[in-house]
């Protein structure tokens, strides 16, 4: 992780902004701030690679950790998240292979929708997919038949995971390590719980983002925040129900706005975990010098932006850099508009206070994070360039752009550009 570059405050006035699989090139009329890492980092090499695989977090090494094992489950993320695993997946499995290992992968996708056969050979490339074709799982939270139950959390969550995490003894989830909006940082052991679990569990852990008592969203379930989160906390009370019998490798990778694996933890599921929001904090935690009066924001294209219930993270963490009620141009293609029907239909509601007001008498996974968009459409004047037709972007509580150019006459003098707002945590 080789930092070439200085921090440096950085201007333009010739904008790539990134909008799902396109580029729109902006030139404005003045310099605007570009608020990125202002360093940049050189890839992993192999040998890096390798290093992170044999060097590990309180943990031995992935080769002792195989040879140990009988039968190894990979836990891998669906389309909508990147996590570099290209670069040393096919030698993890071929080490795997060469000890006569059982090996199973499954898909982590919670509640989103099943992962497509072509979006599991992009995942996977085609070679893996084809030889291990019959050892690909999907993972379906609502089927109960397919999960076990192991316990209930001090929160009252109750912990069903996927019977077929039951089956093997060496757990290895592989993932990005990013900000999440409520529970604190992605990746590590997010990818077993909610990845592989339940329905009913994952909307019992995610109900803890709310604080039923105070009638608000909860002030620690947020990005950045790991120790005192009450949402992250469950997730690793559930962890620590369901571990006995199984051991665990954990892979967390760090990748940058282009989606270049830059850093690399592996070790164990929690300390390994710890240390690579350390390495993403280090790199990715941006603290302005002031809020904006406008902003020009992108998700960081294709795969950050493919359903808004995915790209209204990147507005969350924009929001921290603009000043209350300011103008944000927000580049989000949607190419799967609103990404459930949960989500899209919490929007009949008038306003966020009566979303609220419903989620707290009868809460729903997703319809949180429709709350969680209506606060900010309304705190912000928010302009939406992408696939959403002018009819849904209203329905939300945006304005609708028809090109990049529309924005031009409406930029304010103090303006900034963040060219891949699920990449940073401002603040």
């Amino acid at each position: 992780m080789k930092n070439l570059n200085g921090q440096c405050q950085k201007s333009a006035d010739r904008l790539e902004i990134a909008c799902g699989q396109q580029t729109f090139i902006l030139n404005t009329e003045f310099p605007v701030d570009v608020l990125s890492a202002g360093a940049d980092y050189a890839p992993l090499h192999e040998k890096e690679i390798k290093e992170a695989l044999d060097v590990c977090v309180y943990s031995e090494s992935y080769s002792e950790c195989v040879q140990k094992a009988e039968k190894i489950l990979y836990i891998i993320p669906d389309i909508t998240r990147r996590s570099g695993m290209e670069h040393f997946f096919p030698m993890m499995l071929a080490e795997a292979e060469s000890f006569g290992k059982e090996i199973s992968i499954i898909f982590a996708v919670g509640t989103h929708r099943a992962v497509t056969e072509d979006e599991k050979k992009t995942i996977l490339g085609e070679d893996i997919y084809l030889k291990y074709k019959d050892r690909l799982f999907d993972h379906d939270c609502e089927n109960m038949e397919n999960h076990a139950f192991y316990g209930i959390t001090k929160a009252k969550t109750p912990v069903f995971i996927n019977k077929i995490y039951l089956e093997h003894d060496l757990i290895i989830p592989i993932g990005s390590v990013s900000h999440h909006y409520f529970a604190g940082y992605g990746g590590g052991r997010k990818l077993i719980f909610p990845g592989i679990a339940a329905k009913k569990s994952i909307l019992r852990n995610h109900m803890l983002a709310l604080d039923f008592a105070g009638g608000r969203r909860h002030p620690l379930a947020k990005s950045g925040e790991l120790n005192h989160n009450p949402v992250h906390r469950d997730i690793v009370d559930a962890l620590m129900i369901s571990r006995a019998g199984r051991n665990f490798f954990t892979v967390n990778t760090v990748l940058d706005e282009k989606g270049s694996l830059i850093g690399m933890v592996c070790g164990d599921l929690f300390m390994a975990h710890h240390k690579a929001c350390d390495v993403l904090d280090s790199m990715f935690r941006i603290k302005p010098d002031k809020k904006y009066r406008s902003l020009i924001v992108s998700c960081g294209g294709f795969p950050k932006d493919i359903n808004m219930v995915q790209a209204q993270k990147s507005l969350d963490k924009a929001a921290a850099a603009a000043e209350e009620g300011a103008d944000i141009f927000f580049f989000a293609e949607c190419a799967d508009g609103y990404g459930n029907s949960y989500f899209r239909d919490f929007f009949d509601m008038p306003s966020s206070k009566a979303m609220l007001d419903s989620l707290l008498a009868d809460y729903q996974i997703n319809r949180q994070t429709a709350y969680n968009l209506r606060t900010l459409t309304e705190r912000f004047n928010v302009y939406l360039c992408g696939n959403i037709s002018g009819e849904d972007c209203a329905r939300m509580g945006f304005k609708k752009l028809n090109s990049a150019e529309d924005i031009i006459p409406l930029l304010k003098p103090e303006t900034a550009f963040i060219p891949s707002a699920s990449s940073y945590l401002f603040g």
